[in-house]
């Protein structure tokens, strides 16, 4: 009658003193009920594999947006070409931090490829080392790297200095604007006009 949880031997004592009858109620007799005695699991099912299966779906997301953020942050290939551009008047400095700070990341076409928030393509210092850093197994270029650094894309020049030679190990290229693909090691020397 009023739900409390009452033992089944204490129930007529609990009737008399809480629920008092009245003058009418005799002629009415009141059907008496015991309150259901179960686990709180069993009627709470319904919202316990609710809560469950959220659990799952958040475990499963994060695993995945966790596997993603380390696959994007593994190196794969990890390479370091030498670039020297010469020009009449001395050895060109290739700046520090190609890649990394923004004045001198100028294309953002490789991005997806790179580690740690850097282009896959990049410099540390003025050594002309370039670091070939990516999360992916593939081809990157010299273009694309003049690209990333701001100059043109296709080798033509560099600081509005025409190139006139280029070389790749000590052997001439056929073209001063032909694109090499980098390997570990390797040795790129382009020569200026001015």
């Amino acid at each position: 009658m009023c739900g409390a949880p009452v033992k089944k031997e204490n129930l007529r004592t609990h009737y008399q003193k809480v629920h008092p009858r009245k003058i009418g109620s005799l002629s009415q007799p009141k059907t008496l009920t015991a309150a259901k005695s179960g686990s709180v699991f069993r009627s709470h099912k319904g919202r316990n594999i609710l809560v469950l299966s959220l659990i799952v779906l958040a475990t499963i997301g994060v695993s995945a947006a966790a596997a993603q953020f380390a696959k994007s942050n593994t190196l794969v290939l990890h390479i370091h070409p030498q670039l020297t551009i010469n020009a009449k008047a001395g050895a060109v400095t290739i700046p520090a931090q190609i890649g990394i700070v923004q004045s001198l990341w100028k294309d953002h076409s490789l991005d997806q490829y790179g580690a740690g928030g850097l282009a896959p393509i990049h410099t540390h210092d003025t050594t002309g080392s370039i670091h070939v850093e990516s999360n992916t197994q593939r081809d990157f270029t010299l273009h694309q790297f003049l690209a990333i650094w701001g100059q043109p894309s296709d080798g033509s020049a560099i600081n509005n200095n025409p190139v006139v030679s280029l070389s790749v190990n000590g052997q001439s290229q056929a073209s001063p604007t032909q694109d090499v693909v980098f390997v570990d090691n390797q040795k790129i020397i382009m020569t200026l006009q001015n």
